[in-house]
């Protein structure tokens, strides 16, 4: 079975074919597949660390060296280190589509002020990887019918 995508937007994974699927306007809130904490490495300054590093219960200097880049040279501000091909912090069960901040409370203000959306490639990438769902040129999801359901289901339980 295809998916529906008349798209020519090579930005949007898997946009071009011809099928016969569903299409729907959507305003895309946060779904957490984590796209953007795999594609970003969080520079933070050392108050922000030091917010991070009291609330796990450790010093800073441990902290530091627990959960930052070694390589950055910076001496105000710090860069969270990637594990595995994303941010440190970054939860996810095997075989899940969703991805979950171990330190979502005092998350860095880099993330709380990220604002997902379809025009951000990351979540285009997220909703592709994950759902099998594109975006159109004009901002509407594009996929099987079954794969929109599940999705519209996770969105209403976040």
């Amino acid at each position: 079975m295809n998916r529906a995508s008349d798209s020519n937007d090579p930005s949007c994974p898997g946009a071009a074919g011809t099928s016969t699927g569903a299409r729907e306007s959507f305003t895309l809130p946060c779904f957490q597949c984590g796209v953007c904490c795999s594609v970003y490495q969080v520079r933070i300054d050392t108050s922000e660390a030091r917010a991070i590093a009291e609330h796990m219960g450790l010093e800073l200097y441990d902290w530091v060296g627990r959960y930052c880049d070694p390589r950055w040279s910076g001496t105000q501000s710090h860069l969270i280190r990637h594990e595995r091909g994303s941010c440190v912090f970054l939860e996810r069960s095997r075989g899940s589509k969703v991805a979950l901040c171990g330190i979502y409370g005092v998350r860095p203000s880099s993330c709380r002020d990220w604002a997902s959306g379809v025009d951000k490639p990351e979540c285009r990438e997220g909703l592709w990887r994950y759902w099998r769902i594109s975006v159109s040129p004009e901002g509407q999801l594009d996929g099987m019918p079954e794969a929109l359901a599940r999705f519209r289901e996770l969105v209403r339980m976040l």
